[in-house]
């Protein structure tokens, strides 16, 4: 049953209503009243008068049709809405040149949600009914129409989260109530057969073996069925990188002992990837990027990865193995070793290095990381030349629940990484190395038109004096990914006119990112941040900050950056600008 309240609908012309014949072809249309503006964006969008107003007119009846039949449009959209005794009318001035049509609207009271009641339509059912929250429907806020149809497809998600595969759920009745201006919603539901997870089919895989899914499935047969589980083995067979497409599915009936089949269906991608990148900073050059992977080397989903970086400052290659499942399926096993030559203003380096760490998944955001390494290396720094035998054990704990890695719009990450440090050549050169970093990302506008991104970050290495800490380990800021408008590693502690590092460090950058068409963006940036000589940073000491604006343009495998960014507290030697060329946002 739905109760409704047809409102008092009145209109004129302030012409001679027998006349047919119009001499102008086109008119206006505005809508007065007591009407809020998302509702005014509404009506104008089911409006034929609005729609059709490039249209010629043949005569003033003609007219007049377009606008009476609009009410009954304007009528149905109100109520959908939860104003269910709107008062509307309208007049036409077809004196005037355009003729102007005004419709008058007053929305009327807003009908709230009084009751929301769910009802079964098994005799058996014992199950725990959801509150009227869980289904969207909150008891005091007004009626809508599109609410209370999704309504039914959240009862549906509901059941099939315990253990109902086959629930059909409808909107029984909604009863409307002019004299309290209320709304009552009654959803009944018949919840089919209760089920059990039973045997799984896996369909579509080529090189990859089948436990790489098998071990992925976060049930057991014989558990009870839940749909979001189904989403849960999804989603971790799409964050392998091994398929393109991940399907999966369940059977349209149970066995005789109300098992339901279960399906997977994959497509792998291809193996390897070969990936490059060209940058440009003003203040180091041209740096040219090139990288290859197998990311299903013998089967089971291990990443084999090698990297080229090229530029006058740095040069690096490195190769790298990851084993996911090591020795438990939340676990993976990864080895780097690697070759550096770096040609700084702070420092001259010369090193290889081998690291083997474990990360482990503690939850969908949560992971932790330790292992070892050993670096060997030659590093000159004001004419001092240092050999290096460091061994260190590296820990990590990242928190990541932003939405989207690449170009994330919401949420936040946190990246904590605790590594101690001692040189088998000089073992009293002894240090612990910290470093926090917090990014958190805000959509200001709907459809992440506007995204406002924060970070901030915080290093300091314990040491008993600067000089037993190697200069290509210390903190330095300053440069494209730390503070944009300075020079690579200028801003901290310097000696004869060149930095030398420090052991703390502290860095904050804001962006306000506005995307001005599907591919188009613009960014306007704020850094600052500072490289302290001690362990504790002095912040007496101002921080040096850097502002600008960039240009994004967003591909499929992330957006490409140009920045343009100013130092306000410019010293002799800073350059008055300084650009920067790269793959990525800043953070």
């Amino acid at each position: 049953m739905l109760a409704f309240l047809l409102p008092g609908l009145h209109g004129n012309a302030s012409a001679d209503q027998n006349q047919q014949e119009i001499a102008a072809t086109s008119y206006e249309t505005e809508f007065i009243g007591d009407i809020d503006s998302q509702m005014r964006q509404i009506l104008s969008q089911v409006s034929d008068t609005v729609a059709l107003k490039e249209r010629p007119l043949v005569s003033a009846s003609q007219l007049r049709r377009r606008v009476r039949d609009d009410i009954p449009e304007f009528v149905g959209a109100m109520r959908s809405f939860g104003y269910y005794a709107p008062d509307i009318s309208y007049t036409i001035h077809e004196d005037e040149t355009p003729i102007r049509v005004v419709f008058q609207v007053n929305q009327g009271p807003e009908f709230l949600i009084q009751e929301v009641e769910v009802i079964s339509q098994d005799p058996e059912w014992d199950g725990a009914l959801p509150d009227p929250e869980v289904l969207g429907l909150y008891k005091g806020e007004r009626i809508r129409s599109s609410r209370v149809k999704d309504s039914t497809r959240e009862l549906d998600r509901y059941l099939k989260a315990r253990g109902y595969p086959f629930p059909r759920s409808r909107v029984q009745e909604v009863v409307i109530d002019h004299a309290d201006h209320s709304a009552s919603i009654y959803l009944t539901f018949d919840p089919g057969p209760r089920a059990w997870f039973g045997d799984m089919e896996i369909t579509g895989l080529e090189r990859v073996q089948q436990e790489v899914v098998r071990e992925k499935i976060p049930w057991q047969k014989g558990d009870e069925f839940s749909a979001p589980q189904m989403e849960e083995l999804r989603r971790d067979l799409s964050a392998t990188g091994l398929f393109s497409v991940v399907e999966v599915n369940h059977g349209h009936e149970l066995d005789e002992e109300s098992l339901l089949p279960m399906q997977v269906q994959v497509r792998e991608r291809s193996p390897r990837t070969f990936r490059a990148g060209l940058g440009y900073q003003s203040d180091i050059g041209p740096e040219l990027r090139l990288g290859w992977m197998h990311r299903n080397l013998r089967g089971r989903g291990e990443t084999l990865e090698a990297d080229l970086q090229l530029s006058d400052v740095e040069r690096f290659l490195g190769v790298s193995y990851t084993i996911p499942s090591f020795m438990r399926p939340d676990q993976r096993l990864i080895l780097k070793s690697g070759y550096r030559e770096e040609y700084q203003d702070a420092y001259d380096s010369t090193g290889i290095s081998a690291t083997g760490t474990v990360d482990r998944d503690l939850t969908d955001e949560l992971s932790v990381g330790a292992g070892a390494g050993y670096r060997l290396a030659r590093v000159e720094q004001l004419g001092e030349k240092t050999d290096l035998g460091l061994l260190f054990f590296p820990g990590s704990l990242l928190f990541d629940a932003r939405d989207n890695e690449l170009d994330p719009s919401q949420g936040f990450r946190f990246n904590l990484r605790l590594t101690p440090f001692v040189d088998t050549m000089d073992l009293e050169t002894r240090f612990l190395k910290t470093y926090a970093s917090l990014s958190n990302y805000l959509a200001l506008w709907p459809e992440k038109r506007i995204i406002l991104a924060n970070r901030v970050a915080y290093g300091a290495i314990g040491a008993e004096d600067r000089r037993k800490v190697p200069p290509d380990e210390r903190y330095y800021a300053g440069g494209g990914g730390s503070i944009r408008g300075y020079a690579y590693q200028k801003v901290g502690p310097m000696e004869d006119g060149d930095p030398i590092g420090g052991l703390a460090l502290a860095e904050i950058n804001t962006e306000l990112r506005f995307k001005v068409s599907r591919n188009s963006g613009l960014v306007l940036f704020l850094d600052g941040g500072q490289a302290y000589e001690n362990s504790y940073p002095d912040f007496s000491e101002n921080l040096r900050w850097g502002t600008g604006i960039g240009y994004r343009y967003y591909t499929d495998f992330g957006p490409l950056r140009a920045d343009i960014a100013f130092p306000l507290n410019r010293r002799s030697k800073d350059s008055a600008y300084q650009l920067y060329l790269s793959i990525g946002q800043a953070f």
